[in-house]
């Protein structure tokens, strides 16, 4: 080995390890918020993530929810409880409770049309998130219990949870706010099965010098398991085309990724084709990256997120400089 191959060695794990310490505090700290130990905080926070979802009646997923939907949705997304999916059969299931003792996470039930029809969550200091169909402001918002409307419209209590005396909890005007204990996902899972199907087409490209920075691009599919859990574990495949190796290549993937849509992945490739002075053996690892998804666009229908990575395509014994790539693109997901 030349001792040009083992400067570029170093500097290639150097980098990397700069790249990984960069990203592993939000990486990590994304999971070991979201699992915090409390059933109260992970479903008031599973609410939150649907804040200015619209209006839906019988609805429950991003594309829209009713009242009772947005409980029956954050009681599986954040404490993973299975509770009704009716105002009045919540009303049933919930322990009714004195107003003195409510606690954030306990629900709030109204009448609002003759009878008992709405129901929210109650996030304290007389704050409540529900999904409202009327007034001014529709869909999921914060409402609070000294309007006028809510104040005459508002029943009871009920805790489906339990009691958390101990808890410790942001103050509800602060949502969204940087300090909050924790942070829901930026994509609640919406399926039944617990799979979540990920299809994501980018543009490979880099800034090294004297290169033309637009150098292929790369298309996959990605399998999640994405129910009832904060790291989803994941697979994949797909085809890239890359002309600074002169390559076409099939990459295989694993991945492991958090609610805050940061995601670790690593795998190997079989190259169809490449330069002739490139040794085109499957090598592992022949790929490894971070990659993060925004939160998604609803579009025709369907959720689309910006994809971004940063990567490492390994050929034996080439430099590091020759590797390194970004990934820019957009990703379309399907929940089962």
């Amino acid at each position: 080995m030349q001792l040009a191959d083992i400067k570029y060695m170093k500097q290639s794990f150097l980098l990397t390890l700069l790249v990984f310490l960069l990203f592993s505090p939000a990486f990590i700290g994304a999971q070991a918020t979201f699992t915090g130990g409390s059933p109260r905080t992970a479903f008031v926070n599973a609410a939150k993530g649907y804040l200015g979802t619209p209006y839906v009646s019988g609805g429950s997923s991003l594309r829209g929810m009713d009242c009772s939907g947005l409980v029956f949705r954050a009681a599986i997304d954040g404490p993973s409880r299975s509770v009704p999916r009716t105002v009045q059969a919540l009303s049933d299931f919930a322990i009714h409770i004195p107003d003195q003792s409510m606690e954030p996470g306990d629900i709030l039930f109204f009448n609002t049309i003759g009878r008992l029809s709405h129901v929210g969550i109650y996030l304290g200091n007389g704050k409540f998130i529900h999904a409202a169909s009327a007034g001014p402001k529709t869909g999921v918002i914060i409402s609070s219990l000294s309007e006028n409307y809510w104040k005459r419209a508002y029943l009871f209590a009920g805790s489906i949870l339990g009691s958390e005396p101990q808890t410790s909890w942001p103050h509800p005007d602060n949502v969204g706010n940087s300090n909050d204990e924790l942070k829901p996902p930026i994509h609640p899972f919406q399926g039944d099965i617990g799979l979540r199907l990920n299809v994501t087409g980018g543009i490979l490209w880099d800034f090294m010098p004297k290169e033309y920075p637009i150098r292929g691009g790369l298309a996959f599919a990605e399998i999640t398991w994405a129910k009832n859990t904060s790291v989803y574990p994941g697979i994949g495949a797909g085809l890239s085309f890359d002309q600074r190796t002169e390559s076409i290549s099939i990459p295989f993937i694993a991945s492991i990724a958090v609610p805050s849509g940061f995601r670790f992945f690593i795998g190997s490739q079989f190259h169809i084709k490449a330069d002739s002075t490139l040794d085109k053996k499957i090598q592992f690892p022949g790929l490894i990256g971070l990659s993060w998804t925004s939160k998604p666009a609803v579009l025709f229908d369907q959720n689309f997120h910006f994809y971004q990575s940063a990567e490492y395509s390994w050929f034996p014994n080439e430099t590091f400089g020759l590797g390194f790539r970004f990934n820019t693109g957009m990703t379309l997901s399907f929940d089962f």
